[in-house]
């Protein structure tokens, strides 16, 4: 039984931890996304990953500014998880 517990929480704990994507596939998966503006991995927790990207957004015309996407590497994806104004 103490095995069997041990088993059902070191594999799924292990798996999260081999596919955490790295900064290098995060910027492959911006590259694949037309979006080549600055990026970086802003924390790593091991099991998975905040990265951030800035890029340009049009509101109307000439009414360009810039924002920072957040996304959460976790078994090998990228997941959007919100933005923010920079300035």
């Amino acid at each position: 039984m103490r095995k069997t517990i041990i088993y059902v929480v070191a594999i799924p704990l292990l798996l999260l931890i081999v596919t955490n994507p790295g900064l290098g596939e995060f910027k492959s998966y911006l590259h694949e996304n037309r979006d080549n503006g600055p990026a970086g991995r802003d924390a790593n927790f091991f099991i998975f990953s905040i990265y951030s990207n800035i890029g340009d957004h049009l509101d109307a015309p000439r009414n360009t500014h810039m924002i920072k996407f957040k996304y959460v590497g976790i078994l090998g994806n990228f997941i959007p998880v919100g933005s923010e104004n920079v300035f």
